[in-house]
């Protein structure tokens, strides 16, 4: 009998570690960059000393980083064993903030990152204009490919079988009266997108909004894009023009960084 309550009572503290753990990652899937392991208690309910336990099994299964700079911590990339797109941008989005803060300050507009997903662009980070009149956009925010400059940036980069394919999926619906709906007149824009090197939302997804976009990564393997976008009357397909270059370094140092990183990981 008593070791039958033994064997009980290790199995139900054998399943409380497992619950403590994935709150664990739950916590830093959730949280904004890096996190101490005090904030961590804090969020989970967990004493500092549960906590860096588990903490030092995540580390060693590679579930869990540690910033030696700061000794925070935040998810590891083998959480794309779990969750690959969470995992992914996860890291991605860490690697694009002190860049998307630079386009930001060199511009005094919105700089975002953006990512495809299906037939659709997703916002995962975004750094707010400083001045009084702008624009706000939500990490999460899901916008269509056709109209707008960061979904046709990944559009024109993608190789052109899967962007013949994906363009035959997609619904042309005209949001402003800019909107290119028409299937052969959007080909030619990507065909010039892609020539030029970015690409301009022309108040095509909201009357008085123009938007500037590069993709990031090599032409025919984007991995996101990046944006500046404002209202029309402070950028102008002029300003547009000479933002770009800015925007071409940015994407270039942000794939770097990515690179870098999964050599590391690997």
């Amino acid at each position: 009998m008593k070791e039958a309550t033994a064997v009980a009572k290790r199995a139900r503290r054998s399943v409380q570690s497992v619950d403590r753990a994935l709150d664990l990652l739950e916590a830093l899937a959730a949280a904004d960059g890096e996190v101490a392991i005090t904030a961590l208690a804090g969020r989970t309910g967990l004493h500092v000393s549960t906590v860096h336990r588990l903490l030092a099994t995540l580390l060693r299964r590679g579930y869990v980083r540690q910033n030696p700079d700061t000794s925070r911590y935040l998810a590891g990339a083998k959480l794309a064993t779990l969750a690959e797109g969470r995992s992914r941008y996860g890291e991605m989005r860490l690697r694009a903030r002190p860049i998307l803060r630079a386009l930001t300050e060199a511009t005094r507009e919105t700089a975002n990152l953006v990512v495809l997903d299906d037939t659709q662009a997703v916002y995962i980070e975004t750094v707010p204009s400083p001045q009084v009149v702008r624009l706000f956009t939500s990490v999460g925010t899901r916008v269509p490919l056709h109209a707008t400059g960061a979904g046709k940036a990944l559009l024109a980069a993608l190789p052109a079988p899967r962007r013949d394919t994906l363009l035959d999926r997609l619904e042309l619906r005209g949001y402003t009266a800019r909107t290119l709906v028409d299937r052969p007149a959007l080909r030619r824009a990507l065909d010039e997108v892609r020539e030029r090197g970015y690409s301009i939302d022309d108040e095509e997804f909201d009357d008085g909004v123009r938007c500037v976009a590069i993709a990031v990564g090599p032409v025919g393997a984007p991995v996101a894009a990046l944006s500046i976008s404002a209202p029309s009357n402070r950028l102008s397909r002029q300003r547009c023009g000479e933002i770009a270059p800015l925007l071409r370094r940015a994407a270039a140092e942000l794939a770097d960084a990515l690179r870098d990183q999964a050599g590391a990981a690997s």
